[in-house]
């Protein structure tokens, strides 16, 4: 027994070489790709005796299990010595057996590896890994990497895809469509508004998907009641539970909408559903002083069935257009955007909102609006978590004196806002 006990303390290395072993004879054709396969690195608690073993059969098969792991063990030991162990031949080897406490260059005493998740089907079916990062701090911050592997000189070699460090209370998951998210508690609401928002809302979700090679940011394309797929998905889940939910009918939606956004005082009777196919549908909303007739798009994002839940996609009057090139996402304060459609002789009005879909405080626009119609807009904001979705609000409105003559013009779009 006199190596046992060096073997007992051997650093954390030494054992994950032990499951490099396990792949180490994996045919370089070999098809194991298990697209859901986590790797908790967390110590799981000892199972119990089942006691449907016989005592003496299982003392035996401990034994024997015992003098394997301290022969493996001591194999890899002696091979890292001497540099014998063989290293991937393929971007699958390689993936499934790095040892990604060493990637990362994890701090045992102040961080914790959190999981490993192969997510292959988030990238093209590539082999990649997705690493969580717990940092032991006060905000208990997660950093999130995913590793992929280029082939140079015929060798694999990992590749770092993606990197986000400092997530407060932090989350990292793949969806359904194979799109990466990310959420973060925003520390950047006040107070007073927190305390009024469900636990969903306190957070800021990134989403991406893998385009030409990289994790890019892509907005959510429903714009109300919610601003990203992990609350839209939380919301059809309630539903789904039975509760009854006001987006369940899409003028209900859509009217609920123009009081929480617009800010109109009154719903008209006139409002009515344009069309409705079962998986999207239009509303036309009406509104007298000033005059507004907005035309509002939704769709049933999540689940398409009846129990299916509206979510806005659009919104927006016939007359007024936003140039998208001055939109490019995400936005960077300032910018300067431009369209057409607005009065020249009504008020001209630009509105941010940030992702629990409350208005931004900015400077002042600095708005001009052309004799033809065309606009120009400069528009600032600070203090808001970076990268998250909003909304962009434009209403161009008549004048008091022109209601009878002259319809108001409405746009309301979805942003990023860098």
């Amino acid at each position: 027994m006199t190596g046992f006990f060096p073997l007992c303390r051997m650093r954390r290395e030494y054992v994950a070489e032990y499951y490099k072993e396990v792949f180490r004879y994996m045919p370089a054709s070999s098809n194991v790709h298990d697209k859901h396969v986590i790797i908790i690195t967390r110590p799981r608690e000892p199972r119990g005796n089942s006691g449907n073993q016989h005592p003496v059969l299982s003392g035996v098969l401990t034994v024997l299990l015992a003098v394997a792991s301290v022969a493996a063990l001591w194999h890899i030991f002696i091979t890292r010595q001497t540099g014998a162990v063989n290293p991937p031949v393929n971007c699958l080897q390689l993936i499934r057996t790095t040892d990604y406490t060493r990637a990362v260059h994890l701090r045992t005493q102040s961080q914790e590896m959190e999981a490993v998740q192969f997510i292959d089907q988030a990238v093209g079916d590539q082999p990649a890994a997705l690493v969580q990062v717990i940092n032991q701090n006060s905000g208990h911050t997660l950093d999130v990497y995913v590793y992929g592997c280029v082939m140079q000189k015929q060798h694999p070699r990992l590749a770092a895809l993606f990197t986000q460090r400092g997530l407060v209370q932090g989350t990292a998951s793949i969806s359904q469509t194979n799109t990466l998210i990310t959420s973060a508690l925003d520390t950047s609401l006040p107070a007073s508004s927190s305390a009024l928002l469900q636990p969903l809302q306190q957070n800021v979700y990134r989403e991406y998907t893998w385009h030409n090679g990289a994790f890019i940011q892509v907005p959510f394309p429903g714009l109300y009641p919610v601003a990203s797929s992990s609350e839209a998905a939380a919301l059809q889940q309630e539903a789904d539970n039975g509760q009854s939910l006001p987006w369940s009918d899409p003028l209900a939606t859509a009217e609920q909408m123009a009081r929480d956004i617009f800010k109109w005082p009154l719903i008209s009777t006139q409002d009515s559903v344009l069309s409705n196919d079962g998986t999207t549908a239009q509303v036309q909303l009406v509104q007298q002083s000033p005059p507004l007739q907005v035309t509002v798009s939704l769709k049933r994002l999540m689940q398409h069935d009846n129990k299916g839940l509206w979510f806005v996609t659009a919104a927006k009057t016939s007359g007024l257009t936003l140039d998208q090139t001055s939109v490019a996402m995400p936005l960077t304060s300032p910018f300067r955007l431009q369209g057409t459609g607005a009065l020249v002789d009504g008020q001209t009005t630009i509105q941010l909102f940030d992702h629990t879909l409350s208005p931004i405080s900015s400077g002042q626009p600095q708005l001009h609006v052309n004799p033809d119609g065309t606009y120009t807009c400069a528009l600032s904001y600070a203090h808001i978590a970076h990268d998250q979705q909003g909304l962009l609000l434009i209403q161009s409105l008549p004048a008091q004196a022109n209601y009878s003559v002259e319809p108001g013009q409405l746009l309301l779009v979805g942003v990023i806002l860098g």
